[in-house]
């Protein structure tokens, strides 16, 4: 412990001497060299916590873009499915629309397209989710405490309403289509097509009438789907565009 003390004493004998050296007892100037010396290391400091928050803040702005990307993402997906199912209902409506033709010009039915109209007429199995894992999941993140509450509201509004809206015209599609199988299509014996057209259409045209107006309320409902598929398409491209300019502000 002695041996430590003295090392000790040497060494601040020493610190002394130079001190005392470079300054030769002017302790004025030994003042200032202490408080250059101090500024310098709280300067460094100040430095080190502004390269700290700097990298935080970084680091947080390239989490938000991933999350804004997620979004950008879902949206385009729910984009190009409802696309997908409006191509699917102009070609349902297409085939409709020609069988209704066909019976207006010939007071007839063609035999080529019944199992498919008797088929969709009774496709109870329409359903849609108006709200995805990805939306849920980032409308409660840190990303909604970020972003413009306007686009915020214009994000919600395409999922809740939209989407909803579409939802909506599916679970009423759905509806037409058991009541069609129930009241129409089942005590006709219009279920089993297994049959053949020629059977079938025998059948229909003991009461082509009662026919004829499911297909005109297929076709008028297929088009409110469409409708709202392409509005909401729409909407889509709106958010999905001030999206990547909100992205390409906190980039820069």
């Amino acid at each position: 412990m002695l041996l430590i003390r003295k090392e000790t004493w040497l060494d601040f004998g020493v610190v002394n001497m130079i001190i005392n050296e470079k300054f030769k007892g002017n302790w004025k100037d030994y003042l200032k060299y202490a408080v250059g010396e101090i500024l310098l290391v709280v300067f460094g400091i100040l430095i080190a916590l502004q390269i700290n928050n700097w990298n935080e803040d970084r680091k947080e702005r390239i989490h938000e873009i991933e999350l804004i990307n997620l979004l950008i993402t879902d949206l385009n997906d729910r984009k190009a499915e409802n696309i997908s199912d409006r191509e699917s209902g102009l070609s349902m409506i297409n085939h409709f629309v020609s069988v209704l033709d066909y019976w207006k010009q010939n007071n007839d039915l063609d035999t080529l397209k019944i199992k498919r109209v008797l088929r969709s007429l009774a496709d109870d199995s329409w359903y849609y989710h108006n709200e995805t894992p990805t939306y849920k999941r980032l409308s409660n993140s840190s990303l909604w405490e970020k972003i413009p509450d306007s686009l915020a509201t214009e994000i919600n509004y395409v999922y809740y309403s939209r989407f909803t809206r579409i939802k909506v015209r599916f679970d009423t599609s759905r509806e037409y289509a058991f009541t069609c199988k129930v009241n129409y299509l089942r005590p006709n014996g219009l279920i089993d097509l297994k049959q053949s057209s020629v059977a079938l259409k025998n059948k229909i045209l003991k009461n082509p009438e009662e026919f004829i107006s499911y297909l005109e309320l297929f076709i008028a409902n297929v088009e409110r789907l469409n409708s709202s598929f392409q509005l909401s398409e729409n909407s889509i491209e709106k958010v999905v565009q001030k999206l990547h300019k909100y992205k390409n502000s906190i980039s820069s």
